[in-house]
């Protein structure tokens, strides 16, 4: 009992050094769970830890957070068969992440979890325990009663065949491919990570960094011992790897769980099959630039080395938000100035938009900051029409230009307009419009000359403005009061970007006359400001107040009602926002 109490209490300690804040508790969750096969005989039946001669299934829990576990569970869904930590009867053996056996007595110690744990949950008999394709649900019950579980999948085990049965030909070694081969290596875009700086161990450097993607098989027996990714274009060459000591920079390996795959000097070692993300530091900028080769190699434990040379992948792009990029004038002819889905000999000039959210688009604008010009999919807008193009080539307009179309998920395509002057100039700004009246925009690289005037208010935190001037949406959410509900006249909107991980307790949006409309529960004269994640509403139904957790790169649209001011061609809008910590920063947005 009393080391029962001393554990406890170090665990208290550390929680409330950790976590000084008045508003924090003790919570735990369950991130992930993962099936790594069952290609070992760890151990025998019950809490025998001598093997057995059958092979074990291993799965991979992971949590988040700071409480005390009492017990592991581990259900197959599908048979309806549970394991347990604590059980003699159907005997779940744990190892925390050190290789530690946890529940070496036969029964689970009060386990305190600080920030993150790791836990490797093995069940004897892989055979017997997944007969069939099956669901695992693996639960942690906490000291307080309370349960946090994730969910996988898991393929069925068969039996090994008896040394005399003959095998299907062709088919792989038993736990390894058919062939050691690269099946994939993509390349993505900057990432939100930062686990790969300029020296040899995984590490944080302040900089974003650059994402590949890769799938690797290998036969049984093989290991791969070396990663090294390299980069040309023209003249310009990078490299990175996982080899110590030769001065290279670090490439992290990193797994579907999260989880870094490089010992503590950078080195990797994997064997059978492994996807991963690959992250390095690309502090030239080379892996970004148009026309950029990146090649991977690995070396196996027998000395031989494959290659594959990169594909492009899906750019990574926040949840709810758009990123774009100008591809020059191309080869094809969709367009013209009207707006008919036909030819005009004049070569069109090309944005890829990466959209990543969930909804029907319904609409799509490109405008040339430059010089206004504007080209959209709406029949009777009088701009010409832009062609909404596919990554098959398939054309998703309809016949009258209009488009709408469902995505889930991150989703590309591009958009053809024809350039009648300035042809390639911009920057040019993408809107995509959503059947709820959601809007995302992006904007092409370089400064725009109509580009939105910031405030000084500091790059750390703030609250950045994307839309260049407040839209009129096809939804109704707030009206000219502080009630949160509709009031029969459509929103406008506006698109703003947080720029760090905080807390937003309040927000206040004022014109140059210095009335406006805000999320503060009082009657002030102002009206409401409604805040929409995606398509949820954020704001309180009883009072239209708001505490939203930001996140760096996140987007979030506020609606409100028209004064009679936001739609002119001109005005001048001050966002002031207040922080968790009750400091208050400022942008002011011109058009």
């Amino acid at each position: 009992m009393k080391k029962f109490a001393a554990v406890l209490s170090i665990f208290a300690a550390a929680f409330l050094f950790l976590c000084p804040s008045a508003d924090a508790a003790l919570t735990l969750k369950a991130e992930s769970l993962v099936f790594n096969g069952a290609q070992e005989d760890l151990r025998g039946a019950g809490t025998a830890a001598t093997p057995d001669g059958k092979q074990d299934a291993v799965f991979t829990l992971y949590l988040t957070g700071a409480q005390a576990i009492r017990d592991i569970t581990l259900k197959n869904e599908t048979t309806g068969v549970t394991w347990s930590a604590s059980s003699q009867s159907n005997f779940l053996a744990v190892k925390s992440s050190s290789g530690e056996l946890v529940n070496a007595s036969g029964r689970m110690p009060i386990t305190p979890v600080l920030l993150a744990g790791q836990f490797t949950l093995i069940l004897n008999d892989a055979a017997n325990a997944i007969p069939k394709d099956s669901k695992f649900t693996a639960t942690a019950i906490l000291i307080d009663g309370a349960t946090t579980s994730a969910s996988t999948t898991a393929a069925a085990e068969k039996k090994a065949p008896a040394p005399d049965e003959k095998k299907p030909a062709g088919a792989a070694p038993a736990g390894g491919a058919a062939k050691d081969e690269i099946v994939l290596f993509e390349s993505r875009s900057e990432s939100d990570l930062d686990l790969a700086g300029s020296g040899e161990a995984v590490g944080a450097n302040s900089h974003r960094d650059f994402r590949f993607d890769a799938v690797i098989r290998l036969t049984k027996g093989m290991q791969a011992r070396g990663v090294k990714i390299t980069a040309e274009n023209g003249g310009d060459r990078a490299q990175w790897d996982t080899v110590p000591g030769n001065g290279t920079p670090v490439v992290v390996l990193v797994d579907p769980a999260k989880t870094i795959i490089n010992k503590s000097d950078g080195s990797v070692v994997f064997t059978d099959e492994i996807r991963c993300a690959m992250l390095v530091d690309d502090k030239t900028g080379i892996l970004s630039r148009q026309g950029t080769k990146a090649r991977l190699t690995i070396t196996l434990s027998d000395g031989k080395m494959m290659e594959k040379e990169a594909t492009a992948g899906k750019r990574i792009v926040a949840r709810n938000s758009v990123a774009v990029e100008f591809r020059g004038t191309g080869s094809y002819d969709f367009v013209g100035q009207n707006k008919k889905l036909q030819s005009n000999m004049n070569p069109d000039s090309f944005v890829k938009a990466t959209v990543n959210a969930k909804g029907r688009i319904t609409g799509v604008r490109v405008t040339n900051t430059k010089n206004g010009a504007s080209w959209d999919t709406a029949p009777g807008s009088g701009s010409p029409l832009a062609a909404i193009i596919a990554p098959d080539g398939k054309k998703l307009n309809n016949s009258d230009g209009s488009v709408a179309f469902d995505i889930d998920g991150t989703e590309e395509f591009n958009v053809a307009f024809d350039e009648a002057k300035d042809v390639g100039t911009g920057p040019y700004k993408i809107t995509i419009v959503f059947s709820d009246g959601r809007l995302l925009e992006g904007l092409t690289a370089g400064k725009a000359a109509a580009e939105p005037a910031t405030s000084a208010a500091p790059a750390e935190r703030a609250l950045l403005f994307v839309s260049a001037k407040p839209e009129s949406v096809p939804v109704d959410l707030v009206g000219k009061n502080k009630n949160c509900k509709p009031d029969g006249t459509k929103d406008m909107s506006l698109i703003v970007r947080a720029t760090v991980k905080d807390v937003i307790r309040a927000l206040v949006l004022t014109d140059d006359s210095g009335k406006g409309w805000d999320t503060i529960p009082s009657n002030n004269g102002r009206w409401l400001i409604g805040v929409r994640d995606g398509g949820k509403l954020l704001n309180s139904a009883k009072n239209g107040s708001v505490r939203i957790e930001t996140a760096p790169g996140k987007e979030y649209q506020l609606l409100v009602q028209n004064n009679g001011k936001l739609n002119l061609g001109y005005g001048k809008l001050l966002l002031s926002v207040t922080w968790g910590d009750g400091s208050v920063t400022e942008t002011t947005l011109k058009w």
